[in-house]
């Protein structure tokens, strides 16, 4: 990591350039990371930057998205336009509940990035009018809706946005939690842009934390059969790849291996890295590494039931026509009702996760495991 003054350095550096509008076309991705990279320390520059920034929105907890849009995006305010349009309902916003995600081009030079995250006031018992409705009628103000930030992650398209929203999440509830030191438990200092937080006593600087989980896709060793899970409390009828948080001292192959033994009672034969992963929020900040792995199909499934309703093999006839299903009806609008129709397969998750992605591949015939072994 660069040093504060190296960063300092290159700032100075690139704001006394002239900026003309070819200049930023032109800006390097390691001038906007070192960029970044000051404002995340320096909390007087950040703070000067950020009546000029850019900011999404999220309140209570629900994500503010483009409506009726052709893909799912976060919306993006100016500050002045954010904060006139949320004081017209009473709602305010500031550092304090803010974070950076990114710098952006303007016009001129680069500007920062924001997510804030307000709480809205329950209206009166009395009232008339349900919060509900507030919201609804907040979002259109705002042009667009709120909604779920799991069903926003999973519906998303673009990577780079789902990836915003991860980040998002994470150093909201990251700096909402982290408040004293473990060490000797006086006060953190919080950077503004809730890159880290200092301790007041002891000097120790803390950083956002996130947890590694491996997520496998089984497959047999023909290749034509995959082994699915539907997790307790999921939307009936969704299956999806084995996953699951890795120990201390393992390697993400023995995590991988270790999971399915625990989750579905079963042995696996060769274990191989996809080079895929994703940043996962909920229900705490964690980063998914995709594997395959080869199991043979007479071995006893034996599901963990504290994590599992069902495991099964599936054919990839099967699993083609869950996928067609969930492309068909990405926000999951036709889930099945009845108890023995939820433990049928009838639809993967959405394209924003990336056992999507992995399941997706292995129908096309692009995954096969028998490149390698643990």
């Amino acid at each position: 990591m660069p040093s504060i003054r190296s960063n300092i350095v290159v700032f100075n550096l690139i704001t006394k350039r002239s900026f003309s509008t070819s200049y930023i076309k032109k800006m390097s991705f390691v001038e906007k990371v070192r960029l970044l990279d000051y404002w995340k320390v320096q909390d007087s520059a950040l703070q000067s930057e950020f009546p000029r920034s850019r900011l999404v929105l999220m309140v209570d907890r629900r994500l503010l998205v483009t409506k009726d849009a052709p893909e799912v995006r976060m919306v993006e305010h100016s500050y002045g336009d954010l904060k006139q349009l949320l004081g017209e309902y009473g709602l305010q916003f500031d550092l304090s509940n803010s974070c950076l995600l990114d710098a952006l081009e303007a016009d001129t030079d680069m500007i920062p990035l924001f997510g804030t995250s307000i709480e809205a006031a329950d209206p009166p018992e009395d009232s008339p009018i349900s919060k509900k409705d507030v919201l609804r009628q907040l979002g259109n103000s705002l042009g667009g809706s709120f909604t779920d930030i799991r069903m926003a992650m999973l519906t998303m398209k673009e990577e780079r946005q789902r990836n915003l929203l991860a980040k998002f999440q994470s150093l909201t509830k990251w700096a909402a939690t982290y408040r004293r030191c473990p060490k000797c438990a006086a006060a953190l200092k919080m950077r503004t842009s809730k890159s880290g937080a200092e301790c007041v006593t002891c000097q120790r600087v803390y950083y956002p934390t996130f947890s590694p989980v491996s997520i496998t896709l089984i497959t047999d060793p023909t290749n034509e059969h995959a082994l699915l899970v539907r997790h307790r409390g999921s939307a009936g009828g969704v299956f999806t790849a084995v996953a699951g948080f890795a120990h201390t001292g393992e390697s993400m192959a023995e995590c991988a291996r270790r999971e399915i033994a625990e989750e579905v009672g079963i042995e696996v034969d060769s274990i191989r890295s996809l080079d895929m992963s994703q940043p996962w929020p909920m229900p705490d900040s964690s980063l998914m590494i995709a594997h395959v792995a080869v199991a043979n199909m007479d071995q006893k499934i034996s599901v963990c039931p504290d994590e599992l309703e069902t495991a099964q093999w599936f054919s990839r006839h099967q699993v083609r026509q869950a996928l067609e299903t969930t492309l068909s009806d990405p926000f999951l609008k036709n889930l099945p009702r009845t108890l023995d129709d939820r433990q049928t397969l009838h639809y993967i998750p959405p394209a924003g996760a990336i056992a999507h992605q992995m399941i997706r591949q292995w129908v096309d015939g692009k995954i096969n495991c028998h490149s390698s072994r643990m």
